[in-house]
């Protein structure tokens, strides 16, 4: 990629634009302007090329998430983009270098602990909906070698969520060799659980509304793809697909009614869960106690991941050839229609912020 100018132009005005949240509802995101500060001695300035939207971005802005969330703050938790500046203890990254961004950017690596929600990017931080912004350099990663910038954006939530909920390591990894992994929908995470699974030698059975995706999945790794049915049609189903051996692994995104009529019943002894989300609805009514008991099962909440975890992520996908899927593009001002209207396609829906650079793939006439 070659290196982009930043010469500061005679004159050029010390401002800068970024959409913010100043209150509750979608007519709440405005454009405005802000005066650029000071670098501290551990922060990069980015020149952003594109962000990336998920369903939280939604959520917030609509106040049916943290609704009592102190505001304005920049939206949009995934970005990348080209370093324009660094701070004086920074001797690992240089002007022009490309970037992405870690959402939970005190989460280096370990456990999580109930502090680090003060430090998500997108909210309560400030995002990437802008045309720079500034990140400690613990919150950076590099972006690989034969990637776009844009896809370099579209990892940092769904990308790491899924991760995560196949085990968050190689060595977990390793063990879902030849094992049925079941994944709800063709939403992100569910695109990237797909991706990863099949590169790790698992046979993936994708639980979809929406059949008319169906070559593409198994074009990604699914060994098969159960489609819309009855509650008894859909049980037959994915045991024919698991040869009667059931799920080792189940990536729930929709939880309620269905955790309970339909993945818990599938699920071999000793099987997991990994709940990411709750489509359906977060409230169980049922019997979940018995079923777990019964085949000693393990059930896991799982919301993104550590900076290490993303490290990681990084260097299996680009060990794989693996890269994450776009839909869709929109331009800043469309901000609002790109979080509300659904997209035809698989893949993540992508700000395109900087059209000059979103493109630019890492490596090329370096």
């Amino acid at each position: 990629m070659q290196q982009p100018s930043f010469e500061k132009q005679a004159g050029e005005v010390e401002t800068f634009w970024a959409y913010q949240s100043t209150g509750l509802g979608m007519d709440r995101l405005t454009r405005t302007e802000i005066k650029r500060r000071p670098l501290a001695e551990d922060e990069v300035r980015i020149r952003v090329a594109a962000a990336a939207t998920n369903y939280r971005d939604l959520a917030l802005a609509k106040g049916e998430y943290l609704p009592h969330m102190k505001r304005p703050f920049v939206p949009l938790s995934e970005g990348a983009g080209i370093v324009t500046e660094v701070g004086g203890k920074i001797t690992d990254l240089k002007v022009g270098d490309a970037v992405l961004g870690h959402y939970t950017r005190d989460w280096l690596e370990g456990e999580f602990h109930a502090r680090y929600h003060d430090s998500k990017v997108g909210g309560p931080v400030d995002g990437w909906l802008a045309q720079e912004v500034i990140m400690p350099r613990r919150a950076l990663l590099e972006v690989p070698e034969g990637w776009t910038l844009e896809q370099a954006a579209s990892l940092a939530i769904s990308g790491v969520t899924a991760w995560r909920a196949l085990g968050g390591s190689m060595d977990s990894l390793a063990q879902l060799a030849g094992q049925y992994v079941l994944i709800e929908g063709t939403g992100n995470v569910s695109l990237q659980a797909l991706d990863i699974a099949a590169k790790a030698g698992a046979f993936p059975v994708v639980l979809t509304s929406r059949p008319q995706y169906q070559q593409a999945l198994l074009g990604m790794g699914a060994c098969a793809v159960i489609g819309p049915g009855s509650l008894e049609q859909r049980r037959q189903w994915i045991m024919d697909a698991t040869q009667d051996q059931g799920v080792s692994l189940a990536i729930d995104v929709i939880g309620g009614d269905t955790l309970l009529s339909l993945i818990l019943p599938l699920m071999r002894e000793e099987g997991r869960v990994a709940i990411v989300g709750f489509l359906d609805s977060p409230k169980v009514s049922g019997d979940l106690i018995g079923p777990m008991l019964k085949g000693m099962l393990r059930l896991e909440g799982i919301s993104v991941g550590s900076r290490q975890n993303f490290a990681d992520l990084l260097e299996f996908m680009q060990h794989h050839n693996l890269r994450p899927k776009i839909a869709a593009r929109y331009s800043p001002d469309e901000i609002q229609q790109a979080l509300t209207q659904r997209v035809d396609g698989l893949g993540k829906v992508v700000i395109v912020v900087d059209p000059s650079i979103a493109g630019s793939v890492v490596g090329e006439n370096a």
